[in-house]
């Protein structure tokens, strides 16, 4: 990889899993699993069988934090679950899922620790399921040569975790009750997911998305694994999200703006960032434009890359992911 490329995806890492904000975990209790209500399909599973879990905890009344063993993965990992007010009080209704995904140099813990999750879903009748992805995982299996290894990230969160959470859930299991949304690399992964499994998510948004930037690491060098490449970058299969009932992406243009800091400099690190992936984010809404591809664009002029407009994206895309799936 240049060094350009380098430094530019270590100003991702230390960024864009929201290093320069502050915040604290919860304090951990038990709890029991929901029994499944209904018979689930064979696919579903057998997906949810490859994952073993280790340990359960209950930080709050409404989040759980599971530990989960997949052999996709090395170590065990974790995901954090947010169930709906009243959840517990109708044992018959179900209930659509968000999967809500972290940035680089991150993991699980972000979207409620810094992203405020938990108080903005709080009148949300949906299911948010935030996995871990790795700190440069990229939403993606690695590959040795032409041979997949771990991390296998994609195997692991759509093709086991989602069916562990509809087999442990009462979701609507279904692409009708399934969206995906998430910040910078999560943006990525998010709008990646859906393009390359539409038929499991019916609605997908970013926020401040990496939309072209990939991994080296894990596909091998660009030059000569390029299909690799193009088989997984958002720009390039962006034809496969027509498909979707809602297609949603949100970006600043790095100027400081009204939710940064009071004397936050034009020059600032998350001022940068937000600069350079707003270019892939303005490609890629010209060229879902130009392939009449519907789809919610709100490039918000100025603001940078950084927390409190990761929260404001999601206070105002909710409303439209809740409206998405209840047409699919």
């Amino acid at each position: 990889m240049a060094i350009a490329a380098r430094a530019r995806l270590s100003a991702l890492a230390l960024l864009a899993g929201g290093a320069l904000a502050a915040g604290c975990g919860g304090t951990a209790g038990g709890g029991a699993a929901d029994s499944p209500t209904a018979a689930k399909s064979s696919s579903t599973l057998a997906g949810a069988r490859a994952i073993t879990v280790v340990a359960r905890q209950r930080p709050s009344a409404r989040l759980e934090e599971w530990t989960l063993r997949t052999p996709a993965l090395r170590e065990p990992t974790r995901v954090r679950v947010l169930l709906p007010v009243g959840y517990g009080s109708d044992r018959r209704r179900r209930y659509p899922v968000l999967y809500l995904l972290h940035g680089a140099d991150s993991d699980y813990r972000a979207w409620t620790r810094d992203g405020d999750a938990e108080a903005i879903t709080a009148r949300t009748p949906m299911i948010v399921v935030m996995p871990d992805g790795g700190a440069m995982g990229w939403y993606t299996d690695w590959y040795q040569g032409d041979r997949p290894v771990q991390p296998r990230w994609e195997t692991y969160h759509v093709g086991e975790l989602v069916p562990w959470v509809d087999a442990t859930y009462r979701t609507i299991a279904a692409r009708r009750g399934r969206a995906i949304a998430g910040l910078s690399m999560g943006g990525y992964g998010a709008l990646s997911y859906a393009a390359r499994h539409p038929g499991t998510f019916a609605a997908a948004a970013s926020f401040s998305g990496a939309l072209e930037i990939g991994s080296s690491d894990a596909w091998g060098e660009r030059s000569a694994n390029e299909s690799r490449w193009r088989a997984h970058l958002p720009i390039s299969i962006a034809t496969r999200l027509r498909s979707l009932a809602l297609v949603e992406l949100r970006t600043g243009d790095g100027r400081p703006g009204p939710l940064d800091r009071r004397g936050t400099r034009p020059g600032c690190d998350a001022c940068a960032l937000e600069r350079f992936l707003h270019r892939s984010n303005v490609r890629l809404h010209a060229r879902l434009q130009a392939r009449g591809i519907r789809h919610v664009w709100d490039d918000y002029g100025p603001g940078t890359h950084d927390w409190p407009y990761w929260r404001r994206d999601l206070r105002e895309t909710l409303p439209d992911l809740v409206r998405a799936l209840a047409r699919a």
